[in-house]
C-alpha cells in the first residue's frame, strides 16, 4: 500500500503542474495556484485515506502528544535552528551567501502570514511522508527499502514545482539543482527515519521541517541571496553540501547509537535463554 500510495501522490502532482497548472510559469504570491494547493494538500489527504485502510498503521498513533515526543521535538528544533544560523554565518564569511541591504524587510504582520504558511506546509509534508508513509514502510521493509524508497518518492514529489520552491533562493537551473537535492533528501532522510525510529512520532520530524524552513525564510525575507558560483557549497538548503554533511553526521551517529543499544538489549535476552 505505501508504493501505491507514494505512485498516486506522484502522479497528482505531475497532473497538478501539467494539467492544472498546464505548465506555466507559477508564483506562490497571492495565494499561488489552484494546481499548486491541490500538489501541497494531495499527500496530507491521502495519507489520511489510507492510515484508515492500512492494517500496518492503523493501530499507531504517529500524533499523539506524548512527553517524550515533544521533549525530543523541542531539542530538535534549537538544534536545526543553531545548524542552520551556523550555516548561514559561514556563507555569508566565504562569500557564498550574500544579504542585499536594501532589502526592505515585509511587515510585521505579512512576516507572521508568510512563517505561518511555512510551518503549515511543513506539517502537511509530516502528515504525509512520517504521518503514513515513513511507517508503513517500515512495517514492510528493511531499513536500506525504507531510506531509498522514502527519498525517491519524497523527491520526485517535489519536481513538478521544484522551480517554484528554488526561485526564492537561488537563480541556478533545476536541471542541476535537482541531482544534488535528491542527495540532500537521502541524507535527511536517514536522520527521519531515526527521529521516527526513536519517538514513533511526527512530531520530531515536524519540528525539524519547520525550523530549517522558518529560519531559512527569515533570512531569505531580510535580503539574504546565494552567489551565483559555488551554489553546491553554500545553500541552506538540503541542496547544499552543508546540510547535506551535517544531516549524514548526524543520521549516522543515531543510527550507530540505536544498533549499540539494541545489541546491549539483545545479549542479556540471548544470555537467559542459553541459562533456561
Amino acid at each position: 500500500m505505501p508504493l501505491i500510495f507514494g505512485l498516486m501522490v506522484l502522479i497528482v502532482a505531475v497532473f497538478a503542474r501539467h494539467g492544472v497548472d498546464h505548465g506555466g510559469v507559477v508564483s506562490r504570491a497571492d495565494g499561488g495556484t489552484a494546481g499548486l494547493l491541490i500538489w501541497i494538500l494531495t499527500p496530507a489527504l491521502l495519507a489520511w485515506v489510507f492510515r484508515r485502510l492500512d492494517a500496518d498503521v492503523r493501530t499507531t498513533q504517529p500524533f499523539a502528544f506524548q512527553r517524550a515526543s515533544l521533549r525530543l521535538a523541542v531539542g530538535v528544533m534549537i538544534l536545526a535552528a543553531l545548524a542552520v544560523w551556523m550555516v548561514i554565518k559561514l556563507g555569508l564569511a566565504m562569500g557564498g551567501l550574500v544579504m542585499d541591504p536594501v532589502t526592505a524587510p515585509p511587515p510585521f504582520a505579512r512576516r507572521m502570514l508568510d512563517l505561518a504558511s511555512v510551518a503549515v506546509f511543513a506539517l502537511l509534508e509530516e502528515s504525509a511522508w512520517r504521518g503514513y508513509l515513513m511507517p508503513a514502510l517500515l512495517a514492510r521493509f528493511r531499513y536500506t527499502v525504507v531510506l531509498g524508497v522514502g527519498a525517491v518518492i519524497w523527491f520526485a514529489w517535489h519536481l513538478p514545482y521544484l522551480d517554484v520552491l528554488s526561485a526564492s533562493y537561488t537563480v541556478e537551473s533545476t536541471t542541476t539543482l535537482a541531482p544534488r537535492l535528491f542527495l540532500g533528501v537521502l541524507a535527511m532522510q536517514l536522520v527521519y527515519i531515526e527521529l521516527f525510529l526513536k519517538s514513533r512520532s511526527v512530531w520530531p520530524a515536524f519540528a525539524l521541517h519547520a525550523t530549517l524552513n522558518i529560519v531559512a525564510q527569515i533570512n531569505l525575507s531580510s535580503g539574504l541571496t546565494l552567489n551565483r558560483t559555488h551554489t553546491w557549497a553554500f545553500s541552506p538548503s538540503a541542496d547544499g553540501l552543508p546540510i547535506m554533511a551535517l544531516c549524514t553526521v548526524v543520521g549516522l551517529a543515531m543510527y550507530s547509537v540505536r544498533m549499540s543499544r539494541e545489541r546491549r538489549r539483545e545479549k542479556p535476552a540471548q544470555g537467559k535463554r542459553h541459562a533456561g
